[in-house]
Formats: structure tokens, C-alpha cells, sequence
């Protein structure tokens, strides 16, 4: 795809047909997604009709699948029946490769391997997406070459003065100009044509269809009446319509060198390690290529290599570097029973790993594909910038009728020209104007600014899941922290236990309620509660109907009893001496009654975030108002709000789901833009409510999380998020003036709106180039902020 009117003509082609419903198209990395109902049609039907009506080579993507690239000899071997009934489905690539689909969970990638005698593995193969983009560079080079070694005769016999006779000349140059001609058809003509006729979508390529065709004709003709002894005033100018393609094939080439340097720069896809130590039943290691792990297997990560797939220690301790993933620059520590992700790289010792995800189905693929889903959305300027370009073609051909009939009007009545002398003149006016005029700025103003901005995030561990993201953040007016697992570590420590005296309750019973109310909770507090008395007792079996309350606690029924575990405010405890002195004390609190009968307390205090304060402090110095809204006590809210800098007027204790969303909208309501930043425990309403949902979560939370961006590295990334708006949104801003200046400018030079200076047609072509490079250009300088 050449531009945005590229993805209207895909999406146009796809509506037409019943079958098909929830149309992505995504320009950048030139990905279709859709739903398709199987009992009307199906892809292999589907494929072929869709080519045919947009003129675009189309492959699927398989998701759920794993894929095993084979190289088998057919001499030396066969795919028998055995392998057909394993594998889902089999593709021939060329002569002696199959790419084999198969489900991990049924059968592994040494056992598909092994079942074919002679089969070994084909090379790697790049990322489909980033393969594409290679293919369509060599195209447009080899197409640029030949249109360029074609066209430079043809300008040298029309401008140089040579011995050689005007007719030969001339024939010299309809030959190769025809040639010329010849290579635009793939290019030009027929996806012009397809969109008229299937998409009914005038695109770019019409505008150069008509220029280079008006152009061409033109010259074809003149040429035929000069030899037929006709004097014209205007001759042949068969260097116009060459040039014209040649440099429009150039400007091609310099978008497609940007396509692929944006796709490759932001790729995480190049992070997968390609081999393996495999832990033989015996013992002992052996290194295999890592596309043949399978579930079950252990693996040895040596030291300063890189971590193949995800996966948990089972033995050695060492630290890892994560930066990659989550930007994070501290190796952590791991030991035995830790998660490790894949791509990052170990420290000074080995690891040995169990295997819980294969490599093309890790956390490297879900970050990648959460970028290109992000991609796949649309931010509302996107919308804008693509209801601008589809008037932008009819607007720019009236404008070409109308600079025409004015200058054959000037040419007949000024100057004195005879009819043909002014259809000559007219003509190269018309052609310079549609020549001259590129929309395709405009249509990569907003794409090619987001496929960077996805991608630099993602390696500063900000996983941004929805465009409109960007789009909002450089807005934002206040930030709402959640308090635990938000502004202080997510991880708990019980520092305080008490057990209230109960005639029917002893005191082992209290803390195996406790565990038995707690143990399947992954509220923090819960969670630290849990693993504090987790060796002390067994778990209670009796328990019946236990029900989560979001916001406030547990309920269950044991003998006939009620039996609650929660924040002493929803128990109504809080003003019991001991309880009063504990939340005086700044610590949160899970209390634990019987029949409203208290029956223990667990004091609780969590460390603040190191970049806690100093995340605030920035965020003021950009005059963002900070709050802070939890579930908590007023003592342990206040408490943090003071110690990271924010006013206790812009504090919320005692609140629930829906007040944390109430809270929120209250803000939005009064013209705030706000963004909402949590664990994703119990505040996924105001994550939904505000402008921008952001959760802190890990490289294994992604795929699960509702919110709009993901952070990786902490609070950090928020300042990131923010950053990395601000930055997209002026050079979207930069992209648009340009898009604007450069048409406005262009097309008044050439419709000859100033006196003495105009664009001839032949160079009309380099519009493409010169409108599109300062965008390209503008996107790419988001690396160097990286």
C-alpha cells in the first residue's frame, strides 16, 4: 500500500461483502483484520476475490496456531497421511518448503520433526510484516532503475542539442517512452482502475493515471500529425510523461525505505533468541534451534544470554536485565520459582527454566501484536486527516479542469495560438497541477508518526493499546493515582496481628477463616494476609458462598455464621479502640468478624515507589493537578499524599469502585482531561471512565489488561506516556501545516499563478518526494528522544 487511499479501497472492497464485519486496515505495516462468518464464505474463497477487486497480494496470519517452516526433498520424501491428520494445515511455499501449522498443546515441534523422515528445518524467515516491506523495496527499486535507465535518453534527445535528426529523435523517444509507459501499468493503472470500478474510490493513483496518460497521448498524437506533415505549435513531449513516472516511482522508493526503517526500528520481534539449551532426561544440555521447544521442556539460560521464551526458575540465582522489555535499567534478581521474560538477558550466572510459553507465542509477541492492534485503531485526527484526503483528489482534478480551460482561454484570446497550439499549452498546465498535488502527506501525516511513537514506547515500557491514547495524553489537565499497588510497591507487609477473644472461636480457627476468606483474593491486602498465615494452619473446607465485594471485602457463611474479612469502615469496627489506634497509626487494615463479632485485625504498611515523588514533582512542574483516590483509611491517604507532594484537597479515602469512577467523572465533567492510573484490582471502572485508562502492570499482564496503555516500569512511564504525546502530537501538527503549505504552494506554481515561474510537468513528479520526505523525516526524529 502506497498510501491512505490504499486502506479506503481495501476497507471499500471488504463492506461490499456480506461475509465481512469489523474492518481494521492498518497503512504502516499493511495488516487487514476482519470478522468473517465462516457459513457464507471462507478465507481461501475470500482471498482471491479480494486481490482480484483491489489488485494487492494478500497472505493470512495465522494466531492461534504454531508454525514450523520444513524443508522436505520430494525425491528423498513425502508428507504421508500421518502428518496430514496431525498438522492443521499445510502450505507449500515453494519447491522443497512447507510451512506446517500445528497445535502446540497436542503435539510438539521435535515430534512433528521426527515424524518425517529427511525433513529438516528451513532458515528463519523474517517478520511477515517486515518481509512485505523488503519485497515491496526491491520492487520499487528495480521499478525506479528501469524507468530511470528508459528516461534519461528520452530527456537528453528532447533537451540537448544533438546531430541526430528530429524524426529519429522522435521515434527514439515514443519507443522508450512507451516502455516507460509500460512499467506504470502495474503500478498505476491497474489499482486506478480497480478502485474506480470496485471501490469507487478516486485515489492518488488516478491523478498520475490521467497526468502521465493526458501526457503520453498527447505526445502520441503529436507526434503522428507532425510526421503526417501537420505544423503544431506545441510538438511532442513524450520527456514529460517519462520523467513524470520515473520520479514518481522514486518518491515511491523513499516511502518505502521509510516503511521499513519505521517497522524495523520499533520491531521487538528481532529480540527472540534463535537457539536453545535443551535439559535432556540424562542431565545433560544440548543446543537446538528454539523454534523445536514444546511445552513441558526445561532449558538452561547461560550467563549474559539472552532468555529464549518465557518461563520460571527451577534452579540457580542470577539477575536480569529487563530494559528491553520494560525499560527498567536495574537488574532484578531472580531466583528459584521467579518469571522470566523472554528476551530479556541474564546476569552473571545460569538459569535453569521450565518453559511455560514457546517462542512466536511469549511476551515479546504479545507486546508486538498489542502495538500493532494499537495501530490498528484510529485517534479522532485520523479520522479527520482521512475525510480531508477523500475530498482532496476531486478537488484537485476540478482545479486542473479549470487551470486548463483558463489557459487554452489566454493562449486563443491573449496570445493569438490557433486551437491546437492552446490544447498543447493547456495540457502541460493541467498535467503539472495533478502531477504536482500529493495527498499522500497528509494521509502519513498521523501513521507513520504512530508507528514510531508505538514503538519507542514499547521499549520504554509504555505498551500503548489504543491509539486514541496518544491522542489524549498531551491534553491531559490531572492525573488520579490509586494508592496501593500505585503509588507504593504492590506488595504488602503485615507488620501488625491481632486476635480478639471469642467464646465459639478459637484462636487456630480465626486464622484458617482468615486464610480460607482470603487465599483466592488478589486484592494486595488479601494477598499479604494470605501468604502471612499460610503456614500457620489448614485451610477450612466448610466455607460455603463465599462472594468478593470490590472495594470493600469478603463474605462467606461457616456454620450457620457470617463471616466477613475487609476495610473496618464496610465492617463499622473503626471506631473500636484498638482498630482507631491501628488506623491512627497510618496502617491499612484487614479486619475479620462473625457475626459482626470482631474477631482479628492485620495492620499493613507497603513502601512508597522510589519514583513516586519525584514522578509528582514532575508532573507539577508541567502543571498537571495530581490526586490521589483509594479505599483506604484518611489517616494512610493523607499520610502518602503528604510524603510524594500532593495537596490533601485533591485526596479521596473510603472509596469504592464506583465512587473512584464517580470521583473521575466529576473531573471530566468540569472540563478536565484526566488520566487514571491503577493496578487493575478493584479500579477497573475508573481506568474505563477517564480519558486515559493507564494500569502498572508486567510483561505477563499485558494481554489481560482493560486499560488503554500498560506500564511496564512503573510510575515512570506515566512521565513517558506523556512525553511521547507531546512529541507526536507536534509533529502531527508539523505534518498537516506542511501537507497544507506544500499542496497550496505547489499546485499555484503549477497552474502558472505567478508570473515567470512554474513547475513544468516533467518535474511535477518530484512532488511526491518533496511532500512526503519532511514527513517521513519529522516521524523518524521520535528515535533519537528514545
Amino acid at each position: 500500500m502506497t498510501c491512505t487511499g490504499c486502506t479506503r479501497k481495501v476497507s471499500n472492497v471488504l463492506k461490499n461483502i456480506d461475509a465481512v464485519s469489523s474492518i481494521k486496515v492498518t497503512f504502516v505495516t499493511a495488516v487487514v483484520e476482519f470478522d468473517l462468518n465462516t457459513k457464507a464464505t471462507n478465507l481461501d474463497q475470500l482471498i482471491p476475490r479480494v486481490e482480484k477487486e483491489t489488485g494487492f497480494k494478500f497472505s493470512k496470519i495465522t494466531s492461534n496456531l504454531q508454525a514450523l517452516d520444513l524443508r522436505i526433498d520430494p525425491a528423498t520424501a513425502s508428507i504421508g497421511e500421518e502428518l496430514r491428520a496431525m498438522a492443521e494445515s499445510i502450505e507449500q511455499l515453494d519447491k522443497c518448503t512447507f510451512r506446517i501449522s500445528y497445535d502446540p498443546t497436542t503435539i510438539g515441534a521435535r515430534t512433528l520433526l521426527s515424524s518425517i523422515r529427511g525433513a529438516s528445518l528451513s532458515p528463519p524467515h523474517d517478520d511477515a510484516k517486515l518481509a512485505e516491506g523488503r519485497r515491496r523495496l526491491v520492487t520499487m527499486t528495480w521499478f525506479t532503475v528501469l524507468s530511470a535507465v528508459l528516461t534519461i535518453p528520452v530527456v537528453v534527445l528532447a533537451w540537448a542539442h544533438t546531430p541526430v535528426p528530429y524524426s529519429t529523435r522522435s521515434a527514439i523517444s515514443l519507443v522508450l517512452a512507451t516502455l516507460v509507459q509500460a512499467l506504470a501499468i502495474p503500478e498505476f493503472y491497474t489499482g486506478a482502475i480497480k478502485s474506480l470500478i470496485y471501490s469507487r474510490v478516486l485515489e492518488m493513483d488516478m491523478l498520475i493515471v490521467i497526468s502521465i496518460t493526458a501526457a503520453y497521448v498527447y505526445s502520441v498524437v503529436a507526434f503522428s500529425l507532425t510526421h503526417a506533415g501537420f505544423s503544431l505549435e506545441v510538438g511532442e513531449f513524450f520527456e514529460t510523461s517519462s520523467l513524470l513516472i520515473t520520479l514518481v516511482f522514486l518518491g515511491r522508493l523513499v516511502a518505502a525505505i521509510a516503511k521499513v526503517k519505521a517497522v524495523s526500528a520499533v520491531s521487538l520481534r528481532s529480540l527472540q533468541a534463535e537457539k536453545a539449551f535443551l535439559v535432556e532426561s540424562s542431565g545433560g544440555t544440548t543446543e537446538i534451534d528454539s523454534r523445536l521447544l514444546q511445552f513441558g521442556d526445561v532449558f538452561v539460560i547461560p550467563a549474559h544470554s539472552r532468555v529464549v521464551t518465557d518461563g520460571y526458575v527451577i534452579h540457580g540465582q542470577s539477575s536480569v536485565d529487563e530494559s528491553m522489555i520494560t525499560g527498567e535499567s536495574v537488574p532484578v534478581p531472580k531466583a528459584s520459582g521467579d518469571m522470566v521474560i523472554a528476551g530479556t538477558v541474564n546476569g552473571p550466572s545460569s538459569l535453569t527454566i521450565r518453559l511455560t510459553r514457546l517462542p512466536g507465542k511469549n511476551s515479546i509477541t504479545d507486546i508486538v501484536s498489542l502495538v500493532e492492534n494499537a495501530l490498528a485503531s484510529k485517534p479522532h485526527v485520523q479520522d479527520l486527516a482521512d475525510k480531508v484526503a477523500s475530498y482532496f483528489i476531486p478537488v484537485v482534478i476540478t482545479i486542473a479542469l479549470v487551470t486548463f480551460a483558463i489557459w487554452m482561454a489566454i493562449a486563443v484570446k491573449v496570445r493569438g495560438q490557433d486551437i491546437g497550439g492552446a490544447l498543447g499549452l493547456g495540457i502541460t498546465y493541467g498535467i503539472a497541477v495533478m502531477a504536482i498535488s500529493c495527498p499522500c502527506a497528509l494521509g502519513l501525516a498521523v501513521p507513520m508518526v504512530l508507528v514510531i511513537a508505538g514503538g519507542v514506547a514499547a521499549k520504554s515500557g509504555v505498551i500503548i493499546k489504543q491509539a486514541e491514547a496518544i491522542e489524549k495524553s498531551y491534553k491531559v489537565t490531572d492525573v488520579v493515582f490509586d494508592k496501593t499497588g500505585t503509588l507504593t510497591e504492590g506488595d504488602l507487609t503485615v507488620v501488625h496481628e491481632q486476635v480478639f477473644p471469642h467464646l465459639n472461636v478459637v484462636e487456630n480457627e480465626v486464622f484458617a477463616l482468615t486464610k480460607a476468606l482470603t487465599k483466592d483474593n488478589q486484592h494486595p491486602v488479601s494477598l499479604a494476609v494470605a501468604n502471612r498465615i499460610q503456614a500457620k494452619v489448614a485451610t477450612l473446607d466448610d466455607l460455603k458462598h463465599t462472594e468478593s465485594i470490590p472495594g470493600s471485602g469478603i463474605r462467606a457463611t461457616w456454620k450457620n455464621s457470617v463471616v466477613k474479612a475487609g476495610n473496618p469502615y464496610w465492617l463499622r469496627v473503626e471506631d473500636q479502640p484498638e482498630i482507631a489506634a491501628l488506623i491512627n497509626n497510618g496502617m491499612t487494615l484487614l479486619c475479620v468478624t462473625l457475626d459482626n463479632d470482631l474477631l482479628a485485625a492485620f495492620g499493613l504498611k507497603s513502601n512508597l515507589r522510589d519514583e513516586a515523588t519525584s514522578v509528582i514533582a514532575n508532573l507539577h512542574r508541567h502543571n498537571i493537578v495530581c490526586h490521589i483516590v483509594s479505599g483506604d483509611s484518611p489517616r494512610v491517604v493523607e499520610e502518602v499524599a503528604g510524603t510524594v507532594g500532593i495537596s490533601v484537597l485533591n485526596t479521596a479515602a473510603r472509596r469504592s469502585p464506583a465512587e473512584k469512577q464517580e470521583y473521575v467523572n466529576a473531573l471530566m465533567s468540569s472540563g478536565r482531561v484526566v488520566l487514571f492510573c491503577g493496578d487493575g484490582t478493584n479500579d477497573a471502572v475508573a481506568v474505563a471512565q477517564a480519558d486515559v485508562g493507564v494500569q502498572i502492570g508486567t510483561a505477563s499482564d499485558v494481554t489481560r489488561a482493560t486499560a488503554d496503555v500498560v506500564l511496564l516500569n512503573g510510575l515512570d512511564g506515566v512521565i513517558a506516556l506523556l512525553g511521547i504525546s507531546q512529541r507526536c502530537f507536534h509533529r502531527i501538527v508539523f505534518n498537516f501545516f506542511w501537507s497544507a503549505v506544500y499542496n497550496i504552494f505547489a499546485i499555484l506554481l503549477a497552474g502558472g499563478a505567478f508570473v515567470h515561474v512554474r513547475i513544468p510537468p516533467a518535474y511535477a513528479g518530484l512532488g511526491e518526494v518533496v511532500s512526503v520526505f519532511p514527513v517521513i523525516a519529522a516521524a523518524l526524529t521520535l528515535l533519537r528522544g528514545r
